[in-house]
């Protein structure tokens, strides 16, 4: 594993460089370790599960809950409605989800060759404002709400229909005016 210079960890046998600093280019709403792991730019041992070893969560993204009541829980769920992963369930996290292909995407549909590899789409949760939205991601492939085309940030209510791909989607809040972590 190697550190970036963002401090973001990714495998250099699979990417030539930071695939997430790679696809941003930006760094408004980039992602920075509160401490360094380790020097930048440096590979680095990692423990089961992809985190640095030994530091356990240093210069690792914690959500804001997961730091005040000590988990990390479910804030909303995607069922698979149709499509090749027709029945599968992922629940959602607070801040952002990315659906895509590859196996590290919180919503991974990997036998879904029109989906794009790493951010297809992305669903967010802001606690702040107790709202979920659906954006575009950085893939070529285009992504649907409600059989609409999502060119810019759209909310997300229960039983909307997520379209990437072959796949849909339907979201179930969890979180949200009747109910929140706190």
């Amino acid at each position: 594993m190697k550190q970036c210079e963002r401090g973001h960890f990714y495998d250099e046998t699979r990417d030539p460089e930071c695939r997430y600093c790679q696809s941003v280019r930006q760094t408004v709403g980039a992602t920075v370790g509160l401490a360094p792991a380790a020097p930048l730019g440096k590979t680095v041992p990692v423990a089961h599960g992809g985190t640095p070893a030994p530091g356990g969560d240093l210069g690792k993204t914690v959500g804001v809950i997961k730091k005040k009541i000590g988990i990390d829980p479910p804030v909303a769920f995607a069922v698979v409605s149709g499509g090749p992963h027709r029945g599968e369930h992922f629940a959602l996290r607070s801040g952002r989800c990315f659906l895509g292909r590859e196996s590290e995407a919180d919503i991974a549909l990997p036998s879904d060759d029109s989906v794009s590899r790493s951010a297809h789409a992305v669903i967010s949760y802001d606690p702040r404002a107790g709202s979920f939205h659906l954006a575009p991601g950085q893939g070529r492939g285009l992504t649907y709400h409600n059989g609409a085309e999502v060119t810019a940030a759209v909310k997300l209510g229960r039983y909307d229909t997520i379209e990437v791909g072959v796949s849909t989607l339907v979201f179930l809040p969890l979180c949200g005016p009747d109910f929140t972590w706190d």
